[in-house]
């Protein structure tokens, strides 16, 4: 027995002792400054297992022996395993023996050798004897530094959380204007061939009438000298202030008049008349709260995301649940829970949900109203009023009733038409749809959307064989779509199949389907299609074989990747060919071959040829996209077997800037959207307001809440584009960008309202920042004198935390630049003044920086010690 247990703990009792045992400072972005314990055999350092694993966050546990330790790194597969009782040892799975002149045992830690670090766990250590220093290098992504990644994401969720919940003034409200100039966009196009020449001239308009968005547009044509122009959706609305409050159920929200449309179920017809409704021009975004929780490995770290953003965060309790409510937005909401176990392995979860925005939040009514003469054409009116009527109920978040009518000629022989139906989400992720026009038709849709891609989607649709909408005379029709997403050799594919069956009064029906399959062959993406069935209307339903197809689709495309190594000239080039087979006539219909690339940067070039083999007609096409600050050029020239044509165009914007007086183009459109024109200055004479010979500071030192497009012009003004109107916005001034790093803004943060169809004027006036110094003085014997040390918390009104850390000097005195204007608090640190068994006369100091153009600056602030209990 005695044998046995020496045999067992022989490496312990007969291992070489090291020559020395040192600190080495360690030095890594992810762990800091520390200390590390490190044995020394000559000149070769042994490290300590378990403390440096514990430093950098990778998973361990007790071998069986109670000495070693194992776990796995870098995946949960790669197991591994240090047992010096045993003198085993495991590297991704596999045995080996553990060398003996490679380990020391010490009484509080396992000592390894460099080189297993860099074996087992791809971790380099380089010791620099002379200066007693410790580098590292790892070949994989660490544990502390994902967890670090974690943590400085949360840190900004919650700074951001922290912002929205913090008021950001809104100084610029809606302001309506009797008259504004506003934004044109533009699209001319020439074209030149064999049958004769032609332009094309559209314009679409819009500015601010009496307070309200006026918008419409023109199309004209020069064809050989013929001219034909037309005037279409000339539209006034002026939205109220709950238009603009989604999250409220308002009475009236919008006033429309001149060319609308109806808001009808089924066919929608074009009035001249009014409109009213109480649904929002802002869509509202939020719906409910789905509540997430479950329960994992207690203590792990859970988040939430939202459409792949971290929203929310915290921590299994000692159970292991966990619990979220997640906001339920409109559209389609991807819902993903990461959970970090303990033990370093990373749990994902998902699903999802679609809301349409056809739902109501619970209790919310909604209301549509049109009445107007019908609109045939652009100088066609009917003389029969025509109107329409809709409401909308939510009973719950996940129910929503509507009814309606539809009144006129336009509709059809009977005077009133009603119309019902509902929206349902059944189980969070399945959508009914149910729409009853008695008399036309009923209709129902249900749908599901699941996390991984999947989707399914069924309509059926019964027809009242006698309706004006039964344009096919058929008395039903159902089709079903169902898209299934997987992976082959770990690359994405697909495979949709569509469904559709029509039946007609004959008693007879009509079948089309098809079939679409697309995946991915390296840097090859392959699709194949095929169609089949009726193709257009079914003119005599008894003789279906008139129409009936088969076409089959096979395409390629293939995009150079940008890598280094490649020229530059083709540098994501874009590829693609197709080739379509009519199995009906079992032969090829057309092949056609596709070149797309950038160039210049801002340009993109294309080489098309195109081969009906059916027809024996080719045609040749070449094209050149060029994008302007001010316009786009879009340029094409095309040959073919009967003739060839040129294609020039122009396309932008046109938008007039009230802070320059100016006309500012772009290359996009800007009707329906909102502008904004700021102004940094430096307020000279303190008054608020930029006046003439004040300097104007070109720096683009804002951010924007939402995306937009951001320019500064050669005149120093930052001009914000591509705006929602009637959208609040938050506007954040960053410091860091101006170029004087002593100026600073009154206001950090503000809002305003995006204006619709204009740009509208914003200054920010800039003052040099506030200094500030004083003493903070302690009473010895009857006396004073100056307290060095002592850690100073300034906290600006309105926060918690403090915005600086000030540190006093040997003789008590202190002093702090680069303060913004506000109102401020300065105080001691509390755990100092505990420490030191002290008070403050006073408790804080209280002051305001002053917005002035020359600074601000304090001086004499003073802070008294006094023994603790002596006021």
């Amino acid at each position: 027995m005695l044998l046995f247990f020496a045999a067992c703990f022989q490496p312990v009792f007969a291992q070489q002792e090291p020559d020395g045992e040192v600190m080495l400072n360690f030095n890594y972005p992810a762990v800091g400054n520390v200390y590390l314990n490190g044995v020394f055999f000559g000149d070769v350092a042994f490290l300590p297992l378990g403390e440096v694993l514990s430093m950098l966050h990778i998973s361990t546990e007790r071998t069986e022996s109670g000495k070693g330790l194992k776990g796995a790194y870098p995946t949960k597969n790669d197991n591994w395993s240090v047992d010096p009782v045993t003198n085993k040892l495991i590297i991704k799975g596999k045995s080996e023996a553990l060398e003996a002149d490679k380990y020391y045992l010490g009484e509080l830690d396992l000592f390894l050798h460099p080189d297993y670090f860099k074996k087992i766990f791809g971790i380099t250590f380089t010791v620099n004897i002379y200066a007693l220093s410790l580098s590292m290098k790892s070949d994989f992504t660490l544990p502390i530094e994902e967890r670090q990644k974690r943590e400085n994401i949360r840190r900004q969720l919650q700074q951001r959380n922290n912002l929205d919940t913090l008021s950001a003034p809104l100084i610029y409200n809606r302001e309506r204007k009797a008259l504004s100039l506003g934004v044109l966009d533009y699209n001319v196009n020439y074209t030149t061939s064999d049958v004769g020449n032609n332009l094309g001239l559209f314009l679409n308009a819009g500015m601010e009438l009496l307070g309200g968005d006026l918008q419409g547009s023109f199309n004209g044509n020069l064809n050989n000298g013929n001219l034909l122009n037309s005037f279409s959706g000339l539209r006034w609305r002026y939205v109220l202030p709950g238009g603009m409050t989604p999250e409220r159920n308002v009475g009236m929200a919008s006033i429309s008049a001149g060319q609308i449309s109806t808001t009808s179920f089924s066919n929608a017809a074009n009035l001249v008349g009014v409109s009213v409704t109480n649904n929002p021009v802002i869509p509202r975004l939020e719906l409910d709260v789905f509540i997430i929780d479950g329960t994992t490995v207690p203590d792990s770290e859970v988040e939430l995301l939202i459409g792949g953003q971290l929203v929310d965060f915290t921590r299994a309790d000692e159970v292991g649940y966990y619990r979220f409510n997640a906001p339920v937005t409109y559209g389609t909401v991807r819902l993903s829970t990461r959970i970090y176990t303990p033990q370093g392995e990373v749990i994902i979860q998902d699903r999802q949900i679609q809301v349409p925005f056809s739902f109501l939040p619970k209790g919310f009514v909604g209301y549509n109203i049109q009445a107007g003469l019908p609109q045939f054409t652009f100088d066609s009116l009917g003389t029969g009023m025509t109107s329409h009527a809709d409401i909308s109920y939510g009973i719950t978040n996940a129910l929503t009733v509507r009814a309606g009518a539809d009144q006129g000629a336009i509709f059809g022989e009977r005077a009133i038409y009603p119309v019902f139906g509902l929206s349902a989400r059944l189980f969070q992720q399945y959508l009914l749809n149910v729409d009853a026009l008695p008399d036309r038709y009923y209709r129902a849709n249900a749908s599901v959307f699941y996390s991984d891609n999947t989707t399914i989607n069924a309509q059926f649709t019964e027809y009242n064989q006698n309706s004006a909408l039964n344009f096919r005379g058929q008395t039903r029709d159902g089709n079903l779509n169902v898209f299934y997403p997987f992976k082959i050799l770990g690359k994405f594919s697909g495979f949709r199949v569509t469904g559709e069956r029509i039946w007609f009064n004959t008693g007879l029906g009509v079948n089309n389907y098809q079939f679409d399959f697309n995946t991915q062959i390296n840097r090859v993406v392959v699709r194949f299609n095929y169609r089949g069935g009726a193709r257009g209307l079914i003119n005599d339903p008894e003789n279906t074989s008139q129409n009936q197809f088969g076409l089959f689709t096979s395409s390629l495309t293939y995009t150079l990747p940008r890598s280094p190594g490649i020229p530059v000239y083709v540098r994501g080039l874009f590829l693609r060919g197709q080739f379509r087979y009519s199995t009906l006539l079992k032969q090829g219909e057309s092949v056609s071959f596709l070149l797309s690339q950038t160039l210049f940067k801002n340009g993109r070039f294309t080489l098309g040829y195109d081969r009906e083999l059916l027809r024996d007609l080719s045609r040749f096409q070449v094209g050149f996209l060029y994008d302007f600050n001010s316009l786009r050029s879009s340029t094409q020239y095309t040959k073919g077997t009967n003739g060839h044509a040129f294609q020039q165009g122009f396309s932008g914007s046109l938008a007039y800037d009230p802070a320059g007086g100016m006309i500012i183009p772009s290359n996009r459109d800007q009707v329906t959207r909102s502008g904004a024109a700021v102004r940094l200055f430096v307020d000279s004479n303190e008054n608020g307001l930029f006046d003439e010979g004040e300097e104007i500071v070109p720096a683009k030192a804002i951010r924007l809440d939402r995306s937009a497009n951001i320019l500064i012009g050669t005149d120093g003004i930052l001009r914000i584009t591509q705006l929602q109107s009637y959208w609040k916005y938050r506007l954040d001034i960053d410091i860091t960008a101006l170029p004087n790093p002593n100026l600073a803004p009154k206001l950090k943060s503000f809002s305003f309202v995006a204006e619709p169809n204009r740009f509208r004027q914003i200054d920010i006036p800039l003052y040099q920042t506030g200094i500030i110094d004083g003493f903070v003085l302690v009473e010895k014997n009857g006396q004073t004198q100056g307290q060095g040390g002592l850690r100073l918390e300034l906290i600006r009104e309105g926060e918690s935390e403090p915005v600086e850390i000030i540190r006093t000097f040997t003789d008590g005195s202190f002093y702090s630049y680069g303060l913004l204007p506000g109102k401020y608090k300065l105080r001691i640190d509390s755990k100092q003044l505990e420490f030191m068994q002290v008070n403050s006369i006073p408790g804080q100091l209280e002051f305001e920086i002053k917005a002035l153009a020359d600074g601000d600056y304090l001086e004499g602030l003073t802070l008294v010690l006094s023994p603790a209990g002596k006021q």
